[in-house]
């Protein structure tokens, strides 16, 4: 009975490290963006709409207890019967945003980047027309994503913000100069801090997949490190390991291609993977 003890706590304790060391950088990222009465508002929130959601699927059709609630979040109940209020009455303030809300440039990007090679004609395709509804870039748009809720001229703003695009408004020209989307070359945070919790999620719901998933049903999640690298090599190998993941980058994004439909339409999966590089110093 002792050795069981000590191993729950033991791994409560594993648990608890695990989880301050995630927050600690969620932490450090967000200190001077975000105040803590704020982040503690949102965590209570979506972490009561989440409980709820959870214990719901356990027992479908019914409705679930407010003593089981609050054995799960630690709240008393009439905290609770607030916060649910809040939530069935449609008052949501922290809409959670989907890939395709988040990055539709990069979608456009892409598409572009596809037609120019393509076409073999030496990148003419390069540049598209505006303004209106027959123009280049418009066709482009309506067959890449859903325009629902999106005007074109935000697009090109956020293009242009990121550098991706270059705008002739005199010609009603836009120049794609770039082969992929990136909102880190950005100087606007929101965009660039968009794109960092993009990652996070992602990556998340991966882990949370294969935690409930059955041994031939994990989705593919490694990392690979050392730790005997040599200050004096770091930069050395930072540009190493960035040549590499360019080069998974170019080949990746040939195999996703012929898995993907021709046009934008409603019901659409999206599904990817990611690359990056990290340092734990």
């Amino acid at each position: 009975m002792t050795a069981l003890k000590d191993s729950r706590l033991s791994e409560a304790a594993m648990l608890t490290r695990a989880v301050e060391n995630v927050f600690r950088r969620l932490i450090r990222f967000l200190v001077g963006r975000i105040s803590l009465v704020k982040l503690q508002e949102i965590i209570r929130y979506v972490y009561v709409e989440e409980a709820e959601k959870k214990l719901r699927s356990e027992n479908p059709g019914k409705n679930v207890a407010m003593t089981r609630m609050a054995l799960v979040t630690g709240l008393d109940t009439r905290t609770l019967i607030q916060l649910q209020k809040r939530i069935k009455d449609g008052e949501k303030q922290y809409k959670q945003q989907l890939l395709s809300e988040l990055t539709p440039e990069s979608a456009i990007v892409e598409a572009w980047a596809n037609l120019i090679e393509e076409s073999g004609d030496g990148g003419s395709c390069k540049l598209l027309d505006y303004g209106d509804l027959d123009s280049g870039f418009e066709s482009l748009v309506r067959s890449t994503i859903s325009t629902r809720g999106i005007t074109t001229q935000s697009i090109i703003q956020r293009l242009v913000d990121t550098k991706s695009i270059k705008q002739d408004k005199e010609k009603r020209l836009l120049k794609l100069v770039v082969d992929h989307y990136s909102p880190y070359l950005s100087d606007d945070e929101p965009n660039i801090m968009n794109a960092a919790f993009l990652a996070i999620s992602n990556l998340i719901s991966t882990i949370e997949h294969n935690i409930n998933a059955g041994q031939g049903e994990k989705l593919f999640q490694r990392q690979f490190w050392t730790f005997r690298l040599s200050p004096e090599d770091q930069l050395g190998f930072r540009k190493a390991m960035r040549n590499m993941l360019i080069d998974y980058e170019k080949t990746t994004r040939k195999k996703i291609a012929p898995w993907e439909c021709e046009n934008y339409g409603e019901g659409m999966i999206t599904a990817g993977v990611g690359f990056y590089y990290f340092e734990d110093v």
